[in-house]
Order: structure tokens, then sequence, then C-alpha cells
């Protein structure tokens, strides 16, 4: 009965095929498996341990010993594979573990350990007893540690004779006392002693020294001692067979934990002398001590098969061998020709089918007109054939407008397909021949999926219309990038953009692709997720031979290109379209450089992009090459030699891709190992770059729109302006009572006739701007300005119930009183004098006009005021009947009778003269109104003792604005200390409850008194308005 094994292994290299030979047809052992499981560097992962377990699955049930080479950690998995399905808990299985390492007398603790055995192991899934039971049936073979004690005097040896010539090795105590000594010069010294021996044999027989037969027969098939102390024999075919010790767990005293059992040598395998010497003998296994054999699991090693066979063929009738035999080898012959005309079909199919093939019918083109969200306009450039031009911040010209004077723009065709925007590269040819090649580059670009590669959507063959398809990156061009002054790149960035380019050339050189040949930073793309794809790659033959195509591909993007190009593509009169690999890593240094230099591909380089190709075509005899100045990179300096390793002049030379990527390690050390938190910190920085730039541009905008609406707010009514911003149509209102002011200024005509249009112009200018200030203090609208005349209306756009009349007439008397004390500015000593009109009555006011609005009053109202200050007098204030019967009604307004006057348009009418008020009855009305009307200051603060009062500096000069509207005295209080700016009119703050009398008198003590003789007195002699 043959001893059914299976052999598990890693995938490093191994004589497995010889082993398996000598096994099965030498010694008679059947091996019914042959497992690969990881590579050499085993490490214990999720994935490493479902293939181990997927080898029992497949192994057990035709074998029982499981000879297993690979890694001690590699091994702690699979005992516990087995250990997991129980297969180790009857001993019915054994696993010889084959191990190159040399045994080491001091690990025999060590080796059963939780940190020797898994140091992976979570503390609350270790189990000492169940897991160090498994080794049990776990038999180690190693080689034997060396015996003889006059080994570690060589090992010395060995190391003070290496610092010696010829080899001269610097040798140091400290540092090589904990290097080993390799085993192989203790090979090579028994070696010397072999030859020495059999030499010496040679000369006491007398024969020639140089005859190698002879030495041969002296060495062959004879035994010899060690220098490491065992009796090595030396078989037919001069292999020197080892001494192996084997390995298996014992009981040790030394174990106070678990199993009490350690890994102990028991044995070893020895060629006793006298042995034939054949290659096909196999050593005897001789125990170290017969009293201390191995500890099977019950006792006695595990059968060769299982009672009722591997395949249940002694307990059922089974077939006959050779039927089994033969359908088993049909089955596997139709089944290997099954396996191979399904691939050739499915290649076959692949090939034939058009799944990249697009209808331009499909295509949408976005018109010049159109935009994309979150992009900027687009126009149209080329008569409507779709190609937009893409304007961003900052950006620059793809090649072909590069060298073009102008402002610099990016461009692109794009189009939408099934919903997605896509990029269209048109082909300048006619049509496409399908030919078995072009089917095949079209099916490689197709497979080609990688996250950092363009993803190819399809292709257009129809005549007249061959184009490719690309997916659309929003970001543009790296290039674009660069380029965008207000995007900082900082060393994440960088690092990120460097290491997305280098996985996707990594992708492309192990690909079919092979190589881009064409790579730069026009072609490498950044999407909205700031994930940077390379474009434009493979595809050769597709686009060759193309009518037009030099036409197309201007002279301009032609230079540039060759600034990215290795010199030995620039000197090929004819160079490959794909390039090479070599080439590539060249042009991926001046991208490189392009990135952490962000000036350029060649930085500052005073030289046309003519005379730059053609030093890097042609050096210059003795001249250092021309390159690229990496001196003032602030880079480390691994960055810089990297630089120039990619850039050697011999092709040869230059690193590979991906050893590049490891020069650049250091440069990547700030990146996340996972894409995803990598892109989404990536992100979080562009998040918070774009964050600063908003806020930058909305205080920006939030200044000129305060701007805007103080300029609005001057040429229309708060409400009228408000209603206009919201885009609400503004109506012609009904005022069922206002008051209209009129005035003039008093022998103005004979003024302007003796002053210069400058001098005229800066007296109404004073005038005007003293007006303004003054009636701010009031409850009255400016209407407008019309030479010398000045139109000031109360009661609209907010109604003021009858007080409008009051605040018209408070406010003529205060500028009466400042026109007495107002000079004229070029002739000083002379003063003005006004002629004023106030009419109350039914009035209706709009906006009129769109392009220039204004806000008009229109009604017999408006008419009758104009021609009471007609009719007045210098220096007195004509009111009509009406307006007087209103002030009668208030109280407080002095009055004399004018009598009759005839009023053009209205025949005669009662009219009076307004001549002063009593300041104590406008106070009174102002106490016993909602509004209390405060004019801030510049150091109004709230007293400690009552915080809800205010205390005014009053030596402080008043703020020249419109009043503020407080309905209780906390907003007073709240509002005191508003930036100067605030241009709060009113029905800007809510209306709280009307507080009580008691709390308006106490607040109106606190604020100026509001009648004319408290107004501010303003000259403009000496200094202008400030």
């Amino acid at each position: 009965m043959s001893l059914e094994i299976s052999i598990i292994l890693s995938n490093a290299p191994t004589s497995v095929c010889i082993l398996e030979q000598s096994l099965s047809e030498v010694h008679g052992l059947d091996v019914t498996a042959v497992c690969r499981f990881a590579p050499a560097d085993y490490i214990s992962t999720t994935p490493a341990i479902r293939e181990l377990e997927r080898i029992v699955a497949d192994t057990f049930e035709a074998t029982r010993v499981y000879v297993f080479v690979g890694e001690h950690i590699a091994l702690i998995d699979f005992v516990h594979c087995l250990q997991r399905r129980g297969l180790l808990d009857r001993g019915e299985y054994a696993v010889i573990s084959v191990d190159d390492e040399i045994y080491d007398p001091s690990s025999k603790l060590s080796i059963v350990s939780r940190a020797y055995l898994d140091p992976h192991l979570e503390e609350d899934a270790y189990n000492a007893f169940k897991d160090i039971a498994a080794f049990r049936s776990v038999l180690k073979l190693t080689p034997s540690h060396p015996r003889n004690p006059e080994y570690k005097e060589l090992c010395e040896k060995i190391r003070n004779m290496s610092a010696q010539p010829p080899f001269c090795v610097p040798y140091h105590r400290l540092v090589f006392d904990s290097i080993s000594v390799p085993v192989e010069a203790v090979h090579l010294y028994d070696a010397v002693l072999v030859y020495a021996r059999a030499l010496t044999e040679v000369l006491q027989a007398g024969d020639d020294p140089r005859n190698g037969s002879a030495i041969l027969e002296r060495i062959l098939q004879r035994p010899y001692h060690s220098m490491q102390g065992h009796d090595v024999f030396i078989d037919a075919n001069g292999d020197a067979e080892g001494n192996f010790t084997v390995m298996a767990l014992l009981d040790d005293a030394e174990v106070t934990t678990g199993l009490r059992m350690s890994m102990q040598p028991v044995g070893v395998f020895w060629y006793p002398p006298g042995s034939g010497g054949r290659s096909t003998d196999l050593p005897e296994f001789r125990y170290l001590d017969e009293a201390h054999p191995i500890q099977w699991v019950g006792g006695a090693p595990p059968p060769a098969e299982p009672p009722c066979g591997f395949r249940g063929e002694r307990c059922v009738r089974s077939l006959d061998w050779r039927v089994a035999l033969a359908l088993a080898a049909l089955g596997a012959l139709l089944l290997v020709a099954g396996v191979f005309a399904c691939r050739h079909y499915r290649y076959e199919q692949k090939l034939a089918c058009l799944l990249w093939k697009i209808d331009m019918r499909d295509v949408t083109l976005i018109p010049a007109e159109a935009g994309l969200d979150g992009g900027c306009g687009l126009q149209g450039t080329g008569g409507g054939r779709g190609t937009v031009q893409l304007c961003r911040p900052g950006s620059v010209a793809t090649e072909a407008a590069a060298a073009e004077p102008g402002p610099k723009r990016a461009y692109t065709t794009i189009g939408l397909y099934k919903g997605n925007i896509v990029a269209v590269k048109r082909i300048h040819k006619r049509s496409v021949d399908l030919t078995r090649s072009i089917r095949k580059e079209l099916k490689q670009i197709r497979e080609a999926r990688h996250e950092n590669l363009l993803p190819f959507v399809g292709a257009s063959v129809e005549h007249g219309a061959v184009a490719l398809l690309y997916a659309y990156c929003a970001r543009g061009s790296l290039r674009d990038v660069l380029a965008n002054e207000d995007l900082h790149l900082d060393a994440m960035f960088v690092s990120s953009l460097v290491a997305d380019l280098l996985k996707g050339l990594i992708y492309l050189h192990d690909s079919d692709i092979v190589s881009h040949g064409n790579l730069h930073s026009s072609n490498c793309l950044v999407d909205s997720r700031w994930v940077l794809q390379i474009a434009d790659f493979g595809l050769h033959e597709f686009k060759a031979g193309g009518q037009g195509e030099a036409e197309a591909e201007s002279a301009a993007r032609e230079r540039r290109r060759r600034l990215w190009r290795a010199p030995e593509l620039l000197r090929a009169p004819f160079p490959p379209p794909r390039g090479s690999q070599k080439a590539d890593v060249y042009s991926f240094g001046i991208v490189l450089y392009e990135i952490v230099g962000q000036a350029g591909p060649w930085g500052d380089c005073p030289l046309s992009e003519d005379e730059i190709a053609a030093r890097v075509r042609d050096p210059i005899p003795g001249a250092p090459l021309m390159r690229p100045d990496t001196s003032k990179l602030g880079v480390p300096e691994s960055v810089r030699r990297c630089l120039e390793s990619c850039w050697d002049e011999e092709p040869d030379t230059r690193p590979d891709i991906r050893f590049v990527r490891v020069k650049l390690k250091e440069m990547q050390a700030g990146l996340k190992p996972n894409i995803f938190d990598n892109m989404l910190a990536i992100m979080e920085k562009y998040a918070y770059n774009l964050e600063g730039l908003v806020q930058e541009r909305t205080n920006q905008l939030t200044e000129e729109k305060k701007k805007t609406d103080a300029l609005l707010h001057r040429m229309l009514p708060k409400t009228v302006a408000e209603s206009l911003k919201r885009g609400d149509p503004v109506k012609a209102e009904s005022f069922e009572c206002v008051t209209i002011f009129f005035s003039d200024i008093v022998g103005f005509t004979e003024l302007s006739a003796v002053s210069t249009p400058w001098q005229v112009v800066d007296l109404l200018n004073d005038l005007y701007t003293c007006c303004d200030s003054i009636i701010s203090h009031y409850d009255v609208y400016k209407v407008e300005t019309i030479g010398d005349a000045y139109m000031v209306a109360s009661g609209l756009p907010v109604r003021n119930g009858d007080r409008h009349a009051g605040e018209v007439a408070s406010m003529a008397l205060h500028l009466q009183a400042q026109m007495c004390q107002f000079e004229i500015r070029h002739r000083p000593g002379e003063t003005l004098q006004l002629r004023i009109g106030i009419h109350s009555g039914h009035c209706v006011a709009g906006v009129v006009g769109l392009k220039m609005p204004r806000y008009c009053l229109f009604g017999d109202t408006v008419n009758t005021a104009s021609r009471m200050e007609s009719t007045g007098e210098p220096s007195q204030i004509h009111i009509s009947e009406t307006t007087h019967s209103l002030l009668q009604r208030l109280g407080g307004y002095m009055c004399e009778e004018r009598g009759l006057t005839y009023i053009k348009g209205k025949g005669e009418m009662q009219t009076y003269w307004l001549l002063g008020e009593d300041p104590d009855q406008r106070l009174s009305r102002l106490r016993a109104s909602s509004n209390v009307y405060f004019h801030p200051v510049a150091n109004c603060v709230p007293t400690l003792e009552t915080p809800d009062l205010i205390r005014c500096d009053t030596t402080s000069p008043l703020l020249l604005q419109n009043p503020v509207p407080y309905k209780h005295c906390q907003y007073l209080r709240q509002r005191a200390l508003c930036a100067v700016e605030s241009s709060l009119s009113a029905g800007d703050l809510p209306s709280p409850s009307r507080p009580t009398l008691p709390v308006l008198i106490q607040c109106a003590e606190q604020v100026e008194r509001r009648c004319h003789q408290s107004a501010p007195s303003i000259t403009f002699c000496d200094t202008s308005v400030p």
C-alpha cells in the first residue's frame, strides 16, 4: 500500500517536479496534489488564510500526510486551518514541514509561544492549550545545528580574515559580532578539506595530481567529517547529503503554562558508513533517545489511508480502474479542448463585438451658447461645429493656441452622450478600415480600466465623422491646474498628483499597450475628484494615415510637444508612435519638474522652444546636457536625484517606472494608504482653499453691494428700492394727504452770470450738502433738485399721519435759520436767501422710467406747492391754507396771514407766512409718538448705572446720516455702538410692543432735540464738506 501525500508549497522557485518524480517513482509514494498558496514573502491576511482553507478543502479527502514547504508563519496558518476542520483531533493526519533554517536549540520554548506562533492573533482568539496541541501532528525537518566546539573559532577566523586582502571587508567588532557567518562559508571550508584529502591520497598513490578522474574517485561515495561536527556522505553524483534534524512536540518540564510541551529534536537523518551512495537511496532515521520517541496523537502515526479508502472503494463496489482512468483521461482532454475553444471563441467575439462603436447622431454637441454646471461660460469657435471654449480663472491654452498672442484659453469639443458629458476628439480621416489590428487596439483601449487612466467611452467610424469619445474631466488638464493662480497646491496636492501619474504609467507599462509615447502635462487630465488621469494613449494605428492630419496639428503644438520628448526620439527621423517605456520615463521627469516647480516644463529658461529642442537633440560637445534647472527647486535631495536619473542621456541607464516610484517614496509619505481617504483629504484641502476664495469674493461683493445700495437709496426711497431689488413691480400709489416743499435761490440767475461754471457747481454742491444734512433730521424725503430748485415731501412713501406738515414746516424753519450763516465760498461775506413754498394735499407717487428710474410725484398738489414758492418772497416761508390748518391742528407753530394771493391756474387763495415754532410743543409730540428718532454719535456708550440709557459725548460731531427709528431704550443701547458705515433708516428695525409713556420720556431725554434750534451749524467758507 503506497502512502498518499500532498505537497503544499509557496510560489517561491523550487524543484518541485524533481521532488514529485523522486517520491512517486523511486520511493513508492503517491503524490496526490501539489498546491501553491502564496508568494515567497507570506503575510498572514484574510485572503491568504482563505487560500489555505481552500487547499485543505480540496485535498483532505485524498491524503493523510502533508509535506509543507514554506515560511513558519504560513505553516502556523495551515495547521490552524486543519485544526478548525477537526482533522488533527484524532491523529489521522500528519504535517511534515521542511525548513531550510538551521535548528537553534534556544528556540524550543519560543517556537510555541504566542508571539512565535502567530504575532497577528488577537488576545481573545488565542487558546494556548488548543493551539499548541495542534502541533503534536507536526514534524519539522531542519538542518542540524553545528556540534563541533571549534565551529565558533572558525567563524571568528572567517570574520577576521575577511578584513584582510584580497577581500578587505571593513570589520568592526561591535557590528560584526551581531552578524552570523553564512553557512556557505563553512561548506566552502569543507570542500577545500575534501579536495585536499583526495589530492593527498592521489599523491601518495603516485598518480598524476592533474588527473581529475583520480581525484574524483577518492571523493565520490565516501563520507567526510564536516566542520559543523556531522558526518556527511557524498553520493555518486557528487551531491553532499546533509544532516537533518527532526523536531516534534515533547513534554518539557521547563514549560509551566498551557500544554507543558515544547518543540524539541527527536531524531536525525544520516547516511551510515558503507551505504550504496546512490542518489535514489534515502538516509536512515535514528532517534536521539529511544526513551523519548515522537508523541503521536493516539499513540501511533496516522494510518496510510482511511478504513474505507480515500474514495470509499473498500466499502462500496468500485469501477474497474482502467475504465475510470480512461474516462478521466477523456474527460480531461475534452475539458482542456473545451477551455481552449471557449477562450478562442470569446476572444474572437470580443474582437468582432462593436460595443465601442458610437453613432454620432446619438451625441448632442453642446452649442456655443450653453454652459456647464459649476463651470464658466462657453463660447463657440468654429461656426457651430460643437467646439466650445472653457474659460477658467488663470487657465492657459492648449498646445494649438499656446504660441498665439492674446488671452490664453483652453479648448475642447464637448458633447452629451446618454446623459453624460463626454470629450470628443476628432480624427482627420474620411473613414476607418476595421482591420484585425485596429480591432485589437480598440479592444485593448476599452479593457484598460484604471482609476488613473482616462475612461474610453467609444469611437465613431462613420464616413466623414471619425472621432474618439472619452470621459470629460471637469478641471481640465494638469497644465491648467498648475497655471491657476487662485489654487494653492501644497505638498499633499503635489504628492497626490505625482502618485496618480506614477500609478497610471505603471499600469500602462504592464498592460498590452506597453507605453504612452506622447506624455506631457496637457494630456494629464484632472477630474472633479482631483484624481489625475492619463489621456491620449494607444490607438496609434487607428489615428495613423489621416488626410490633412499635418495641417490640423499646428506647428505650434508640435514645437511645444518636443519639450517633453526624449532625446532619442528627437533624433529619430521617424520615431515610433508608441515611443518606448524609457522615453516615457524621460517625459515623466519633465512633467514632475513642471509639477514641483509650477513654472512650466523648463522653468525660466530664456531659450525658445526650437532652441531647447535643438540643444536636447544635439548636445554641445564638452558642455553640460541641456536639462531644466533643478537648483532652484525647493524639493528634497532624493527628488532632485530622481529627476536627474530620469533625464539620463542613455535610455538604458534610466530607471523603469516602478523604480522611480520607489525613489519618490519619501515624497509620498504624507498620502493615506486608502485611495478613498486620500481623495477625501485632498477634497477637504481644496474645500478650505475654495472657502477662502469664496469668502474673499463675498466680502468684495458685500462692499460693492453696500455702495450700490447706498447709491440706490440716494436715488429712490428705501421701500421702493427694496421692491425693485426683489423684482416686484412698483405700482403708482395714491396718498390722501402729503406736504410738499419747494425752494429756490433768490437772485440765482444774476449770481450765475457773474460766476464761473465751476463756482456755480461748487455753490450748489455746498448748498445741497447743507440741505441734505439738515433734512436727514426729519421724517421727509428728498424728491429731486433741478438747478437751484429743491423739492422735498413728507408723508410718502411711508405714511406718518398728520405729522407730515409739521416735519416739513420744522425742516423749512431749520433751513431758513441755517441760510443766515451760510456763506458763498467764492464770495466771502455774502449769504444766500431762499424762497420757500409749502402746500399739503392729495398726491400720486410712482417710479417712472427703466433706464434711469425716478420717483416722481403727480397731482395738483405739486403744482400748487410750486406756485406757492414762485409767489413767495425772499427769506419767507409761504404756506397754503391747507398746510396752515394742519399746523394749527398739530399746535406749536406761529403763522401770519398774508391775505388773498393770486395763484396761476388756481385764482385767488388765502395764504400764510410761517414765522416759527414752539420747541417744547414739538418735543411733546415726539414723546407722545411711538417713533423716537435717535441720531447716534461716534462714541455713545451705555452707562454702568442705568444700562438701558445712553450716555453720549456731546463734544463729538454729529454723524450726517439717515435717522434711525428705535422703539425701545434697549434698542438705543444695543445700536449706539453700531459702525459709522451703517445705512439704517426708517423701517429697518423690528417693531416691539409699544412702550409705556414714562419709558419713552426717559428715552427722549437721552437723545438730542429735533427742533431746528438743535440742528448743527455748518459753513462752507474755508473748508469743504467732510
